[in-house]
């Protein structure tokens, strides 16, 4: 029971993050804090889209998650939230940005 308590506690906490870092953690010499936005707002409907693309691939080809369990689906979830910072954080460093306050590596 504590081990549940302590996955779902962990789960949680991923989810509070999801949808990314906002536009102001993101820099760019020349960018102004409107453009930043709107490069954040385009990597965020690009992840999305790859994102929906990759769930209908999986329900064409057969994959049923809502009958796998919940702390299967939870993974998922948790999985699927990494997968979408990912793509975010891999956009706007293709669009030179860099995480504030950090240098990129």
């Amino acid at each position: 029971m504590r081990r549940a308590i302590l996955v779902s506690v962990i789960l949680l906490a991923g989810c509070a993050n999801f949808g990314g870092p906002p536009a102001t953690d993101w820099t760019r010499g020349d960018a102004t804090p409107d453009e930043a936005a709107a490069d954040m707002q385009a990597c965020r409907h690009s992840a999305r889209a790859k994102l929906e693309m990759n769930q209908q691939i999986d329900q064409d080809a057969g994959a049923d998650p809502t009958g796998q369990g919940s702390l299967v689906n939870n993974l998922n979830q948790y999985d699927t939230e990494k997968q979408y910072n990912q793509m975010i954080r891999d956009c706007m460093l293709a669009q030179g940005y860099a995480p504030a306050g950090k240098t990129t590596p």
